[in-house]
């Protein structure tokens, strides 16, 4: 899957994807780390790595990795920060470094040979796996059922789920912000199409959609697929 910062690589199904949730072209792909300087991209790659490997940094480790790469900490958390790549607690620990969490999100992916990490949403789950160039099992749940989902995936985007019916709301809640104030929240796996719509239904600061896991897979494959490829 190609980068998603060109509109032409990707199906118009994956484009509505990223107008629903509010995922700007400059959000996808390489785009994400044009306006990063060379130090803030070694450090947001280093944490990244950490992540992928099934090791989330700690706030000492953020704050030092900073350092040895020639650069305040203070100041380059804030600046991933304000790019909406990483954000981290008070002491500098990332909390969020999509596609990963740092803390429970009910999106469990474990990677194949590096262990389990936690997912923001069910797109960046989805997202994982091409950007490690690594398989990957995902296991998540219906938000509103409660009902187990799972998810396997390889690199090329071949996936099997279960239950069959699983399919993945899109969409955002009115609040505006970084992700994970707006639409990582929102975009969850779901049983079938029908509880997709009762959880809507009750909710209607939400506006969404649903999508198919190949679509889902698309999207975050445009998102993230090359995210970490060397320049």
């Amino acid at each position: 899957m190609t980068s998603g910062s060109s509109t032409e690589t990707v199906s118009p199904a994956a484009l509505e994807v990223f107008r629903a949730a509010d995922i700007a072209p400059e959000r996808r792909g390489r785009a994400r780390l044009e306006r990063l300087a060379a130090q803030d991209r070694q450090l947001y790659d280093w944490i990244l790595d950490r992540f992928a490997h099934a090791s989330a940094p700690t706030g000492e480790e953020t704050r030092a990795a900073a350092r040895a790469f020639g650069i305040d900490p203070d100041r380059a958390l804030a600046r991933l920060a304000e790019e909406d790549l990483i954000h981290a607690d008070a002491d500098g620990r990332p909390l969020v470094a999509y596609p990963f969490s740092g803390i429970s999100r009910g999106h469990r992916v474990t990677i194949e040979g590096a262990g389990t990490v936690e997912a923001m949403c069910a797109i960046d789950a989805l997202g994982i796996a091409p950007m490690l160039g690594r398989p990957t099992t995902i296991n998540s749940h219906d938000p509103l059922s409660g009902a187990p989902v799972e998810v396997q995936l390889d690199p090329e985007g071949n996936a099997s789920w279960r239950p069959q019916s699983t399919l993945v709301l899109i969409g955002s809640a009115a609040c505006g912000g970084p992700s994970f104030r707006s639409c990582c929240d929102v975009l969850n796996f779901f049983e079938s199409v029908e509880s997709a719509g009762r959880y809507l239904a009750d909710r209607p600061e939400i506006h969404g959609s649903c999508v198919s896991i190949p679509v889902a897979i698309e999207a975050g494959s445009a998102i993230f697929g090359n995210l970490l490829r060397g320049d």
